[in-house]
């Protein structure tokens, strides 16, 4: 009589083979963690604000963290966003004198005229009285196009939106104007806006 032996048994799963899988799932694990930490710190990090100052001019207010601030020119501060492309999206700061023969009608025509020499296509889109919180402001919206004056380098113009916020404050308006490329104008509006609720004068 022959005895017929059945094998069902499955061969042993070695200690080295778990072991390479638990490793596996392990760095699975510590991978996903370390993905999940770098945007959480990502993220804050593009929310948080840095605090700018000038005493001179008696203004304040909270910018994005990581734009560049420059105070060289016929303003009091300009703050751009280095990252940003093609155009660098950016808040610029004025304060300008007014008599009891000005307007903020005549500071905005003064803006009109001075960037229709300066920028290519300008154009005024509207102007219309708001109110910001507990503030009363003329806001006057505009276009231009941003053209590279490096002649060897092609680029295509870009069409820039931009708006003014006036503000009078005793004898001076503040003038707080956002530009931004066409495309990003209204995604970058909401981080404005809170630049805009920060400014204290």
């Amino acid at each position: 009589m022959t005895n017929i032996i059945s094998n069902d048994r499955q061969p042993a799963v070695s200690d080295s083979t778990r072991n390479d899988r638990f490793a596996g799932l392990l760095a699975i694990i510590i991978s996903l963690a370390a993905i999940g930490l770098g945007m959480l710190i990502l993220q804050r990090s593009q929310s948080d604000t840095w605090t700018y100052e000038n005493r001179e001019a008696g203004i304040d207010g909270r910018y994005p963290a990581q734009w560049l601030v420059d105070e060289r020119g016929d303003y009091i501060v300009q703050i751009r966003d280095p990252r940003a492309t093609p155009f660098k999206t950016q808040y610029v700061l004025r304060a300008m004198p007014l008599s009891q023969h000005s307007t903020i009608r005549n500071v905005l025509d003064s803006l009109t005229l001075q960037r229709s020499t300066s920028l290519s296509g300008y154009r005024v889109l509207n102007i219309e009285e708001r109110s910001l919180g507990n503030r009363s402001v003329t806001e006057m919206a505009f276009v231009f196009v941003n053209t590279d004056p490096n002649p060897y380098i092609e680029r295509l113009p870009i069409i820039v939106l931009g708006m003014d916020r006036v503000i009078q404050d005793g004898d001076r308006a503040i003038v707080v104007t956002f530009m931004s490329a066409k495309e990003s104008f209204n995604a970058n509006l909401p981080e404005f806006e809170q630049f805009m609720a920060s400014l204290e004068f």
